[in-house]
């Protein structure tokens, strides 16, 4: 699947390219004609995107011919780094007064020749854009619409359409389930396990028990525990609740918290099912309050896992009414005041009626259908996509055709890139428009700033569903949501290609054909340092730590040119790591905590960060 991201990863690279040839990195090399001459390549290339794009899902050649075109696309945007890198190594050197003429001769092989190299660089890469060109010619129609990468539609001002999570049909559920807990059997600790398919709305529905308020009225303390595929004993399940690390401290740590307390844990989506695991978990539980009537709400989709955890009683989540399909594929189209015409209504009824009964395919057809024309409801009744008759793979056709119909290849580049994140884990909405910043995802036009760029993006992919369970401040300012697993695997199979993700194990070989490596290694409680060779890694774009007072930032941190995004740097007293550092960090983009400013000694010294040369910096 991974092919269908192509068209959109050449749209937004073409644009910005576009956009760098044109700034001052020619006039300072030298090689503005040859940029020129590079600009107006992908000009001529980027008419017939659209009419690729159309084809490749069904076409072979189009597909390749768009394969061809997004390496020699990547292979420009990395020749910009390298001139950008140079530029900088220029002028942090001449700030420094070095001894420019050795500089000059050995640092750059004097301007004479590397300026000849660059060019030579630049007309290889139009020689392959010329043979790509070549070929689009002969089956492709070149299209008027060629600039359309930055678009993106206006969000659409209803809140609850935005935020809320739109849940029809789940009422007799719910009032089972709550009466259960509420009135308790003589057990210490009771399990009720929710078990159906993905899509059917488990954690949603296990939250309407959680937040009820027969339930907070009833439980002294609630717990939420999101376990995923990760789950395996006490410790990892509990550690981020209660901040503390190793299995005894964790339970003594409960064992405070819940004492004479009665409790409701929910563990979301646990896929386990070794049942010494379990028998430990409970027995751990058990321990820690003997009081009778606490509960464990468990969602899962395995039969197993839930006959494990209570064999005599499980709670089967079933598939909607095609009425209450119908109904959600409204509200989140529509606002409620709008009237739907009946010839529209017998169209979005048909609809429907293939979602198979599942919320998460209502859910997001109702997205992709907002603010659209009845010329697109009927495209997509007959779009091809089945009936999901309550399986996967009819929610995944629906995912597929929601992605598909996002009205930019910058929304669709933006959500692959999501793939980066971990199953479940929270997405935050400041720290991931820093991210598409700093990759160079969002460029500035027409006065739009890259950050309300994102923002924009953010709030559309949560309008289509593509984002979910979205929390507010207490401003209304959307702060954080999270993908539905499903939607997590298509980022993933979309962007499979080109991303690969090291968490916490050992990595598998990695791919030859990848763009973003991302190594995650958490959690680091005790990280106080990082290896002194971190700073060979020139191409590094994204370096997340801490923040901690006692953390020691990587010597000659300044080195890693290339860096984008920096979220925390502590000043150190010594070379290497003193404030002058950032100086040299000319790509920073986003926010970035400066701490230790104690070590700063006086103006001209803070002065040497340059920060005032860090326009997209906070």
């Amino acid at each position: 699947m991974a092919e269908i991201l192509v068209d959109s990863a050449v749209q937004v690279l073409v644009e910005k390219l576009i956009a760098i040839a044109s700034e001052e990195i020619g006039l300072i090399l030298g090689v503005k004609k040859e940029l020129a001459s590079l600009k107006d390549s992908f000009t001529k290339i980027q008419a017939f995107l659209n009419d690729a794009s159309k084809r490749q899902v069904e076409e072979e050649a189009a597909k390749l011919w768009l394969k061809d075109l997004e390496n020699i696309a990547y292979e420009a945007d990395n020749l910009l780094d390298e001139f950008n890198y140079e530029i900088v190594r220029r002028k942090v050197q001449i700030k420094n007064q070095m001894k420019r003429k050795v500089c000059f001769f050995f640092c750059f092989s004097n301007p004479v020749l590397f300026r000849s190299k660059l060019a030579h660089k630049i007309k290889n890469l139009n020689i392959k854009l010329k043979t790509v060109n070549d070929t689009a010619v002969g089956y492709l129609n070149p299209s008027r619409v060629a600039n359309c990468a930055t678009f993106v539609p206006p969000v659409t001002e209803t809140d609850s359409v935005t935020v809320d999570p739109i849940v029809v049909g789940r009422e007799e559920d719910v009032s089972i389930i709550v009466d259960m807990l509420v009135n308790p059997n003589d057990e210490v600790v009771s399990v009720v396990p929710i078990v159906g398919m993905g899509g059917l709305g488990k954690t949603t529905f296990a939250r309407l028990i959680f937040n009820d308020q027969r339930t907070v009225k009833h439980f002294h303390k609630r717990i939420w525990v999101c376990v995923s595929q990760n789950f395996d004993s006490t410790t990892n399940s509990f550690q981020d609740v209660v901040q503390v690390e190793g299995r005894e401290a964790i339970l003594q740590k409960l064992k405070e918290e819940l004492k004479d307390k009665r409790f409701l844990l929910v563990l979301d989506d646990l896929w386990n099912d070794e049942q010494q695991y379990w028998e430990d978990f409970r027995s751990s539980l058990v321990g820690i309050n003997s009081a009778n009537g606490n509960f464990i709400i468990v969602t899962t989709r395995s039969k197993r896992v839930a006959s494990i955890l209570n064999p005599r009683y499980q709670h089967s989540l079933g598939i909607l009414s095609d009425d209450d399909c119908w109904d959600i594929i409204k509200m989140r189209a529509f606002s409620n005041e709008v009237e739907v015409s009946e010839h529209l209504e017998n169209i979005g009824r048909k609809i429907a009626g293939k979602c198979g009964g599942l919320p998460l395919a209502a859910n997001m057809i109702g997205g992709t259908l907002q603010r659209k024309e009845i010329d697109d409801w009927t495209s997509v009744l007959q779009s091809g996509f089945s009936d999901s008759n309550g399986d996967t793979s009819g929610v995944l056709q629906v995912l597929k055709l929601s992605f598909d119909r996002l009205p930019s290849p910058l929304l669709k580049k933006c959500f692959a890139y999501c793939s980066i994140f971990s199953e479940d884990e929270i997405i935050w909405k400041e720290r991931l428009i820093q991210l598409w910043m700093a990759e160079g995802l969002l460029v500035e036009n027409d006065g739009n700033d890259m950050e309300s760029l994102g923002s924009r993006v953010y709030d559309i992919l949560l309008q289509n569903c593509f984002f979910q369970e979205a929390k507010k401040n207490k401003f209304g300012i959307i702060k954080h949501a999270e993908m539905h697993d499903l939607v997590h695997d298509l980022a993933c199979s979309i962007s499979k290609a080109e991303s690969f993700n090291v968490e916490n194990r050992k990595s598998d070989a990695i791919p030859p054909q990848v763009r973003n490596l991302t190594l995650r290694a958490l959690p680091c409680h005790n990280l106080q340092e990082l290896p002194s060779q971190l700073r060979s890694l020139t191409s590094l774009r994204h370096l997340v730590v801490g923040p901690d007072k006692d953390f020691e930032m990587p010597l000659q941190i300044g080195k890693l040119t290339c860096l984008r995004t920096l979220n925390f740097f502590n000043v150190g007293h010594e070379n290497g790591r003193q404030i002058e550092e950032l100086g040299y960090l000319k790509n920073l983009k986003g926010g970035v905590a400066i701490c230790k400013l104690e070590h700063v000694n006086g103006k001209e010294e803070a002065a040497r960060a340059c920060l005032t040369e860090k326009p997209h910096t906070n």
